[in-house]
Order: structure tokens, then C-alpha cells, then sequence
């Protein structure tokens, strides 16, 4: 009879091997772990990515179909494993059609324009119409960016009213205060954050005809 396969251990020691197809589900498993780790950030959005939607969105179907892959992997009966790949299509499914409905019927930002920082800052403020399909006019926002392209950071700072007036002002009082000032002269003032963009607090007036 032939001897079982055996490896060395790092101390010396003499181990059975494991099998190749445990192997590959605990490789398995740490892909699991590293996208469920990443779609949390993602939805967390600690950093306030303009398109932390998109990544969510993609993180947490991807982290669903891996985790039922994996479920399906350990299970011993062709019923379980059926079952399991029945609710993962099913939550993959559902998932996708709320992160599309998510991403389609949120606001799109037309940028009209932008104030740099003090010297030596990365970030910046912009002046947005934003629109919707529920807006009867025109809405405006002051936000404050950073960075650009899939990285680009973006918070509101000012959300204006439909059918409101841009505001007449917007500027860095200093490295971590901004202002916005409307048409009526009142100003508004918050705090920024310069690594995550984190702004206090974020105004939203509640009429047109004044603060």
C-alpha cells in the first residue's frame, strides 16, 4: 500500500497535504472576504466618491454571486446546492435592479463653475445645476471636489431649492472653511474636511425668499 502524500512544515514538521479542492475553496473564501471588505468601504463611502454608486453597486453583486459559489461549494446534496443558487440569482437580481434604479434616477450634476482652493490645497469648490426628472426648474448646489476621474471626491456644501438663483458668491474663507453667500446676501458658512471631503454642516434652505 502506497504512503500517504506528505509535505514539511516550516518548523520541520511533517504535515499531510492538504487537498487541492480545499485548497481552492479557502482561496475561495479570502477573494470572498477581500470584495465583502471592499463593498463595505464602498458603501460606507468614508472618502465621498462622486461615483460610489457605481462601485457599490458592482462590489456587493460581485460579493454575492463569489459568497453563493462558495456556499454551493461546501454543501454535499445536489438540493442544497440548488437552493442556494436559487437565492443567490434571486438577491443578485434584486440587487442589480435597485442599484440600476438607484443610479439612473439620481440627480446629474452640470458643473457651471469652479473656485480653486488657498494655495496648495487639493480641494475645490463648484457651482452645479442639478437635475432631476421630479424638478419643475432649475436647481442649484455648491459642492465641494477633489482629485478626478473614477477617484473623484465630491460633497454638497449648499443645496439650493427648485426654481432658486445660483448663488451670488461662493469662497474659502480659509483651508478647512468655506462660503457660500446666495443672491440675498446671507452667507453660509461650513467646515471641510480636506482628506474626506466630510462637510459641517451641509445647508439646505427652506425658502426662496430669504436664509
Amino acid at each position: 500500500m502506497p504512503s500517504p502524500r506528505v509535505t514539511t512544515g516550516i518548523l520541520g514538521g511533517m504535515t499531510a497535504a492538504a487537498p487541492p479542492r480545499r485548497i481552492r475553496h479557502r482561496a475561495l473564501a479570502i477573494v470572498v472576504l477581500v470584495v465583502a471588505l471592499l463593498a463595505a468601504v464602498a458603501v460606507a463611502d468614508p472618502f465621498h466618491l462622486l461615483l460610489a454608486p457605481w462601485y457599490a453597486g458592482v462590489l456587493v453583486g460581485l460579493g454575492t454571486v463569489l459568497l453563493t459559489v462558495w456556499a454551493a461549494l461546501q454543501a454535499r446534496r445536489t438540493g442544497w446546492r440548488l437552493a442556494i443558487a436559487t437565492a443567490g440569482v434571486l438577491i443578485v437580481t434584486v440587487w442589480a435592479v435597485l442599484s440600476w434604479a438607484s443610479i439612473v434616477f439620481s440627480p446629474g450634476l452640470a458643473t457651471i463653475r469652479e473656485v480653486p482652493g488657498p494655495p496648495g490645497s487639493r480641494v475645490r469648490l463648484a457651482l452645479v445645476e442639478t437635475r432631476t426628472f421630479a424638478a419643475e426648474g432649475p436647481a442649484y448646489s455648491v459642492r465641494v471636489r477633489a482629485g478626478g476621474g473614477p477617484f473623484l471626491q465630491d460633497s454638497p456644501v449648499w443645496v439650493g431649492l427648485s426654481e432658486g438663483v445660483p448663488p451670488a458668491e461662493l469662497r474659502f474663507v480659509d483651508d478647512r472653511t468655506v462660503e457660500v453667500v446666495p443672491a440675498r446676501g446671507c452667507g453660509y458658512r461650513s467646515t471641510v474636511d480636506p482628506v474626506t471631503l466630510a462637510v459641517d454642516p451641509v445647508h439646505r434652505p427652506l425658502r426662496l425668499d430669504g436664509c
